[in-house]
């Protein structure tokens, strides 16, 4: 498969890039790496050994104590950042102002200022030291880095922390910069380390920082328990004249509105009711008698009313029917009418018998009405009787709520001063218990910090060590070196290889001209490599680059050929002249012009003459062939671009430049153009359109890819025709595989004559 086929090629080239890119700035890589290494070098081995000493301790959680007394501290062992909190006080400034005191470090030479003036090389290299201590901390396992000096106090303002003169801010500084903290993973131990350049100090030092951190925290402990304890001495003190106070005012009451109105509490602890409590509910209950009876009896009245208005229904009264006497008179009624009914069948209405019936009956029934009104009036008197009395009871009873809810006032204030009274005596007693608990934990001296491993004196430095040092200095120089190699690449824009060239301007490859070295010419030397060593390298790149051109158009070989280059010294003069031998030599007749009308120098590589020339063919003073010279090479002849003519643009623009290149072409094999570099003048733009196409020369790694594009750009613009581009002065020791495996199969090690590069 052609992709399948292509991946390694596409990635072994990549490869070799690089490779050729390391090659390339070789130079700048062994600068880069042997100052780095100098430097660490020189740093290593003149740097004062310093030693290293650790303690480590075991911080618990929960503060020992032999009572429970949370409220006076107010620290919270349970969370992480109760550990973040004793690492800063570790590190704190009190801590090492505590410790310098101890171990009067003021008066140490270490920690002295120098009073050396001048340059110090040490002080010159100390960025470097810090690099390379921080890379060879983070690289190597075990090797820590030191901590930050931490710029304000952590802790109280005690004896620990009394103000100092702001000259010891140094020497506090110094100190820290020297001391490590490190909490040991997954545990509660602390590893406390300190440096020092005498060994004994170092582990003094780390053992002095956790006995200062041990005695801060018993003495913040002690300081605690004796500020709660004279807080709440105070407090007890209060509380004690408050329940005087409020008891006090609870006896006074009770003077003022006497025992019997307070509610007490009954033997089963229930609140028993004062008298007027009790008064009114009993006048509460007989007011409810009272109504229930009034609404009776009015309710007997009432229907009494109406059944007396009908006489025929007054008997329906429920008194009535029920009285004895009504009872009677309506026998005795039964009677008469009985007695009337039975002698009126004898006798006749006006008999005085049955008149006299009559007026007995008349008599009865009228006593009967009286009788019943009689019980009307007495179920009226019964119904006013309630009535006044269910009024009084309801004075009665407004008059018993009044006095029961003054009796209920004073009651609730005096459970108010009650309360206030037993709140009092709680609080008191509460802050007395914690006043003792405060006075028995002042006297615990116990902390919750051990020291598990006293540090001991180092027998090893742990700074610098030589080995770990010079081998980070190697990999930051080749680290530095590298970069700064590829950085420089990437900010190189030239053309160094054939694929810089398909790959920004799609040029044709012709091929390439290696860089090579002439001989002076005092010594004999020429631009004529072809020439001169037939057999060299460049000569055969010469005779590679002439097949190129030969075969760079498909219907026919090209017979006029322009050199141009797009600036100037890139070596276009020389490439004409051996080109033009190599095709000479071949066979061909070759014609090669010198149309570089403003520079010329192609006479002096051929050793002719350049007193006539082109630019006296062009003003008309005579026919070209009079000014063809002879060179020493078979099959060559030279024109010369002849004395500087004012207007070279103009001349070369003319017809009779385009004619004379036609009658070249005819006459000819092959000619050769040697001509002025493209973006400084516009005589090869004009020439492109002219000849079968232009050879663009490029100097390998010395041409801005903006400048070559301008000038194909300027002759594709005018419709001139470029055959390909050369890429001149390879670096045939760093330009390739294909450059070494040439000049070593073919040539040998024989091919090492030192010439003068020349362009």
């Amino acid at each position: 498969m052609p992709v399948t086929k292509k991946a390694p090629l596409l990635e072994e080239v990549h490869l070799l890039d690089y490779w050729r890119t390391i090659v390339k700035r070789r130079l700048l890589i062994i600068t880069c790496l042997l100052t780095v290494l100098t430097a660490a070098v020189i740093y290593l081995f003149t740097a004062v050994p310093v030693y290293r000493g650790t303690a480590q301790i075991l911080i618990e959680r929960a503060n020992p104590g032999i009572l429970s007394a949370q409220e006076i501290f107010a620290i919270d062992p349970s969370g992480q950042d109760f550990y973040q909190t004793q690492y800063k006080v570790l590190e704190s400034r009190a801590i090492a102002r505590d410790v310098i005191g101890r171990l009067r470090l003021e008066s140490n030479p270490e920690y002295r200022p120098s009073e050396k003036g001048g340059f110090s090389l040490r002080d010159s290299l100390k960025w470097v030291a810090e690099s390379l201590n921080d890379l060879i901390s983070g690289l190597i396992p075990g090797l820590e880095t030191k901590k930050p000096p931490v710029e304000e106090d952590l802790l109280p303002g005690d004896a620990l922390t009394a103000m100092r003169p702001e000259s010891d801010t140094g020497l506090v500084s110094a100190f820290q910069s020297r001391l490590a903290i490190k909490p040991v993973r997954n545990s509660r131990m602390v590893e406390i380390s300190f440096e020092s350049i005498d060994p004994r100090l170092a582990a003094h030092g780390a053992n002095t920082v956790a006995q200062a951190y041990i005695d801060w925290n018993l003495g913040l402990r002690i300081k605690s328990s004796q500020s709660a304890s004279i807080f709440l001495d105070e407090q007890v003190k209060q509380a004690k004249l408050k329940m005087e106070a409020s008891e006090q005012a609870i006896q006074q009451y009770r003077e003022k509105h006497g025992v019997s109105i307070m509610a007490g509490k009954t033997d089963s602890g229930q609140q028993s009711q004062d008298i007027s409590r009790q008064r009114l509910s009993q006048v509460s209950t007989q007011l409810i008698n009272a109504t229930n009876s009034r609404i009776e009896a009015e309710i007997k009245y009432n229907k009494a009313l109406e059944l007396i208005k009908n006489p025929e229904s007054a008997d329906s009264i429920p008194e009535v029917a029920m009285n004895p006497i009504i009872i009677s008179m309506k026998d005795k009624e039964v009677q008469l009418i009985r007695e009337r009914t039975v002698k009126g069948g004898k006798y006749g209405p006006k008999h005085p018998e049955m008149v006299a019936l009559n007026q007995e009956l008349d008599n009865l029934r009228a006593l009967k009405k009286r009788e019943i009104q009689n019980i009307v009036d007495s179920l009226k008197a019964n119904h006013d009787i309630a009535l006044k009395q269910e009024r009084a009871l309801n004075q009665a009873l407004r008059a018993s709520e009044g006095e029961t809810i003054s009796r209920d006032k004073i009651a609730i204030q005096f459970q108010v001063l009650q309360q206030e009274a037993e709140s009092n005596r709680q609080l008191y007693d509460l802050l007395l218990k914690r006043l003792k608990e405060s006075s028995v934990t002042e006297e615990n001296r116990t902390v919750n910090i051990y020291v598990i491993d006293r540090a001991e004196m180092p027998t090893s430095a742990v700074r610098p060590k030589k080995s770990q040092g010079i081998l980070i200095a190697l990999v930051l120089g080749l680290g530095l070196g590298f970069g700064l190699a590829f950085f420089a690449e990437y900010l190189d824009d030239t053309v160094k290889s054939p694929e810089d060239l398909e790959r920004h301007f799609s040029l044709p490859y012709l091929g390439s001209l290696p860089h090579f070295n002439l001989k002076p010419e005092a010594k004999g030397g020429s631009d004529l490599l072809v020439l001169d060593d037939p057999q060299s390298q460049a000569a055969e790149s010469y005779r590679g680059l002439r097949t190129g051109i030969l075969f760079s158009t498909p219907d026919r070989s090209p017979r006029t050929i322009l050199v141009t280059s797009a600036t100037a010294s890139e070596g276009k003069t020389i490439t004409s002249a051996n080109i033009a031998l190599v095709m000479a030599r071949a066979g061909d007749r070759t014609l090669l012009v010198d149309l570089d009308m403003r520079r010329p120098r192609l006479h002096k590589s051929l050793k002719l003459q350049n007193e006539r020339g082109v630019s006296n063919i062009l003003v008309g003073e005579g026919d070209w062939r009079s000014f063809v010279q002879e060179t020493p090479v078979p099959n060559l002849h030279f024109i010369a671009s002849g004395p500087l003519a004012p207007n070279p643009a103009e001349l070369i623009a003319s017809e009779r430049m385009k004619g004379l290149i036609h009658e070249w072409a005819e006459a000819y094999d092959r000619v050769i153009i040697d001509t002025a570099p493209i973006t400084a003048v516009t005589d090869p733009v004009l020439l492109s359109r002219l000849v079968d196409g232009a050879v663009i020369l490029i100097q390998s790694g010395a041409t801005s890819r903006r400048i070559i594009a301008a000038g194909i750009r300027q002759i594709l613009d005018v419709q001139g025709r470029i055959l390909g581009a050369v890429l001149n002065n390879v670096d045939t020791h760093h330009g390739g595989y294909y450059y070494h495996y040439y000049k070593h199969y073919y040539y040998g090690e024989g091919d090492k004559k030192k010439r003068k590069h020349r362009n």
